[in-house]
């Protein structure tokens, strides 16, 4: 499948930038200099892009035509004797124009299947399980986002006793997923009493998103309601701390060890600025949930990622539940990744993570 120059193919819809059209010559050496270098990760010379051309073009011509695309803005010359290597810009063209994208087959498909079986149920655990198996897959890190408060839908709150003056509070959401919190009280609660209580929660959260039940325990806590019952106004207190500690938005990460084995990551100085960048999250959950916005894989080359780091790029795609878009998932990698093979991988796993989704109910 060939990417068209207007960003959008049949199946794979995506972000780009305005990009010059080149040369059919120029674009013959460019994609095979791309290609040898996203193989390699080292400068190409012009003898081997004269080899690849099956000795039509002598190598002083593709020397001239390289000459040509880096005054142009598309090749950089690490050093004077060495070879040459691809720019963000000569990528992006790459990425836009030149780049064929298969479909995968029904074997690798299977394979990507086959990692999720057996998974732990759960929105959690679904999604943790896919940052790692794309990473796995492309060889390069996975990121997931989880969706936000009021994309999680209420299912149960209870509140079990641990000891004299402390509660175990829990949360479930309609997903599955379940998180527990421990609460200091001022005081013990009697079996009753907490009975009383999960039953009063239970139904006054019944429906409602954990956005909407936040808002709805602080709201309780302000009103009159619970000035006339103390028990109920404890309930409320709890609840407005239980679900106050629920997780929403978390950004998921796996795979620090395969960035390692990139040329790119292996200084250990480098992949620590780029952890640490990721680890900061401000910049790139902005740029993801700006992903979560609208269909397709989208693609950010070097600058473009919102990474505060020299050579990284993302591929995404937004995930959904009930055919809404709640999260986005994908892959982190040198801008040197393969996206040919990336760019379907992030698209049939984000298609699948919402049928899983959709499967738990």
């Amino acid at each position: 499948m060939r990417w068209h120059s207007a960003g959008m193919s049949a199946n794979y819809p995506f972000f780009k930038g305005f990009v010059m059209t080149l040369s059919g010559r120029d674009s013959d050496i460019l994609e095979l200099l791309i290609a040898d270098y996203i193989a390699s990760a080292q400068p190409v010379g012009s003898r081997t892009i004269a080899k690849r051309y099956n000795a039509r073009l002598s190598a002083a011509t593709v020397r001239n035509v390289m000459a040509d695309l880096t005054e142009r803005g598309y090749l950089h010359q690490p050093h004077t004797s060495a070879g040459r290597v691809p720019t963000e810009r000569a990528m992006r063209y790459y990425v836009d124009t030149l780049m064929n994208v298969r479909e995968l087959d029904e074997n690798e498909r299977e394979l990507i299947r086959e990692r999720f079986d057996g998974a732990d149920t759960g929105l959690d655990k679904i999604l943790r399980r896919t940052s790692s198996i794309l990473s796995t897959i492309s060889h390069y890190a996975g990121i997931v986002t989880c969706p936000h408060a009021d994309q999680i839908a209420f299912k149960h709150v209870e509140f079990l006793p641990l000891s004299r003056k402390r509660l175990l509070g829990i949360f479930v959401d309609r997903s599955g997923t379940v998180q527990n919190t421990i609460i200091d009280t001022d005081r013990e609660y009697t079996y009753p009493e907490l009975e009383r209580i999960n039953n009063y929660i239970a139904n006054s959260f019944v429906g409602l998103t954990l956005s909407e039940a936040r808002d709805k325990a602080r709201k309780e806590l302000e009103g009159e309601q619970t000035h006339y019952d103390k028990l109920l106004a404890r309930a409320m207190m709890m609840s407005h701390e239980l679900l106050n500690s629920v997780t929403d938005g978390e950004v998921v990460f796996e795979g620090e060890r395969r960035l390692m084995d990139t040329p790119e990551f292996s200084e250990v100085d480098t992949l620590k600025e780029l952890l640490s960048a990721l680890e900061e999250k401000r910049q790139i959950v902005n740029l993801l949930e700006q992903c979560g916005e609208n269909e397709g894989v989208k693609i950010f080359i070097g600058s473009e990622s919102s990474v505060p780091v020299e050579g990284v790029s993302l591929v995404t795609a937004p995930y959904k539940r009930g055919g809404k878009i709640i999260g986005t998932l994908g892959v982190v990698g040198p801008t040197r990744m393969d996206y040919s093979h990336v760019i379907p991988v992030v698209d049939f796993t984000a298609k699948l993570v919402g049928d899983l989704i959709d499967a738990e109910g």
